[in-house]
């Protein structure tokens, strides 16, 4: 071997004890921060941000249509919640609309479930969430065959 191809090997075995290293280190922060934490519905009170991307999907529309939305989510803490949000299905702005009904429920793990509706929907929503960085964000998915959709909540 090279003399070239040696320092190219110990810089390749010394970045990978590194990000090795750096892993443990993140992941037992990580560890710290949660602990054992116990969530619940109280864990998510308050206002958060929302903004969410997808595709719309036949038969809720004609041919798979992209969306956006951005808007801002209330939870009571207690299991109930609003959205009040703005959306471009297709180029077409829609709203802001408000919801008529919105139910959450947060398991002890700090997963959860999501179901609302606007006006005119023909049905709930599902969403199923998880929530991360210490309590002020929560990530989630659409979870019917109408959307594929990921969406993002930051506590306000």
């Amino acid at each position: 071997m090279n003399r070239t191809g040696i320092f190219v090997g110990i810089a390749v075995l010394v970045l990978a004890v590194a990000v090795v290293a750096g892993s443990i280190i993140i992941s037992s922060a990580a560890a710290e921060d949660d602990g054992d934490r116990v969530f619940t519905n109280k864990s998510i009170e308050g206002r958060w941000g929302l903004s969410a991307q997808g595709t719309v999907l036949p038969p809720a529309v004609p041919v798979p249509t992209l969306a956006v939305a951005v808007g801002i989510v209330d939870f009571d803490g207690v299991g109930g919640c609003s959205i009040t949000d703005t959306v471009n299905l297709g180029g077409t702005k829609i709203g802001p609309l408000t919801t008529k009904t919105c139910t959450y429920s947060v398991n002890s793990n700090g997963t959860g479930t999501l179901s609302f509706a606007f006006p005119d929907d023909p049905g709930p929503t599902p969403v199923s969430f998880v929530i991360v960085d210490n309590m002020r964000e929560i990530r989630d998915i659409r979870t019917d065959q109408f959307a594929v959709a990921v969406g993002v909540l930051k506590r306000q």
